[in-house]
């Protein structure tokens, strides 16, 4: 009290101040909801939305996993035009977009605006000036970015941050261990999830897949007998060390084959990283149609659920009939994800 000439009252009143800053703030669930519901992002389908209670939730991590081509970065930018262009009556959101890949191509922004807001054709420049991007080389000037994302939102007013891609980052990380690359990746992601909820805005990622090996039986003879498993290892139990010298093997016995190997497509980056983002939308091609499904694998509000959606000129196009959902979905971590094997060519 003496060195800061302050009464006794007076360094009460200044000891509850600097612990209300320490103290996370308070509020009821209500005023949660209130408060998340006025930043989401729809994404622009009555029904994936009405799932996905109001579109990308604010205040948490969003994930768009996916094999190549099939429409990771459109999504970004089409959700980066429709926060652009919902700002109306005095407010100018804008975006920070961290693209790692070099992907981005402003003339595509520009398409997607000319067609989709055709109204709003003579304000583009002024939306390409509110999408702030950063373009990382290394696991450092990434790390660096994070740090100084919280005062470089309230500076533009962001409402939205997007890290197209966080998993070719992760191939630049130096670690020595695999554990050490996870423990990395988690700290990247509590860093996004504390920006999004701090300033409850939506912090948006995209991963790539990775392929896993997964045994396969090959077909049996006869539907005889029950099956095992297709993912277990099966083995020839005849040649058994623990008991080979007190029965007699029967050589006209069949002997059961070991299965092969096939490849499947899952979502990179393991499991310790799917815990740590709030929502996974798994994109992948449809095996009959040139639309391609999206798919809630992993959602705090929605149930699994399938959709359909084409690229279009102006950016992404929902097609509700093609929907279905589920509330037992598969495992968000090993979901197989279908990838273009090629494409049909008519030689007629």
């Amino acid at each position: 009290m003496n060195m800061l000439h302050l009464s006794a009252d007076q360094c009460k009143e200044f000891m509850d101040y600097l612990f209300s800053l320490c103290v996370p703030p308070k509020f009821t669930a209500y005023e949660m909801e209130e408060m998340e519901q006025h930043n989401n992002i729809p994404l622009g389908s009555k029904a994936l939305d009405t799932l996905l209670h109001g579109g990308l939730l604010s205040g948490s991590l969003t994930e768009f996993v996916g094999p190549p081509g099939v429409g990771k970065t459109q999504w970004c930018l089409y959700i980066t035009t429709k926060v652009l262009a919902g700002g109306r009556g005095g407010v100018h959101p804008s975006a920070i977009y961290i693209d790692t890949e070099s992907a981005v191509r402003p003339e595509r922004i520009v398409e997607m605006m000319t067609n989709k807001y055709p109204e709003l054709s003579s304000e583009i420049p002024q939306f390409l000036s509110r999408i702030h991007m950063f373009r990382p080389r290394t696991a450092t000037s990434m790390l660096e970015i994070l740090d100084s994302l919280e005062c470089i939102v309230v500076e533009k007013d962001a409402r939205v941050v997007i890290v197209d891609s966080i998993a070719s980052m992760a191939v630049s990380l130096s670690a020595s261990s695999m554990q050490s690359k996870a423990s990395q990746l988690s700290s990247w992601a509590a860093k996004l999830k504390s920006l999004a909820h701090q300033l409850n805005i939506c912090v948006i990622v995209t991963n790539q897949i990775t392929t896993v090996h997964k045994p396969q039986l090959p077909e049996p003879s006869s539907g005889v007998g029950p099956q095992p498993h297709p993912q277990e290892q099966v083995v020839d139990r005849r040649e058994s060390v623990l008991n080979q010298e007190d029965r007699v093997v029967d050589a006209a016995a069949p002997v059961p084959r070991l299965p092969d190997h096939t490849e499947c497509a899952i979502p990179a980056l393991g499991n310790a990283w799917t815990h740590c983002i709030t929502t996974r939308l798994i994109l992948q091609y449809c095996t009959d149609s040139a639309a391609r499904q999206i798919v809630i694998a992993k959602s705090p509000v929605s149930p699994f659920a399938i959709f359909s959606y084409i690229i279009t000129h102006g950016g992404i196009t929902i097609q509700e009939k093609d929907c279905c959902y589920s509330y037992s979905g598969p495992d968000p971590g090993q979901f197989r994800i279908r990838v273009q094997r090629g494409i049909p060519l008519d030689t007629a």
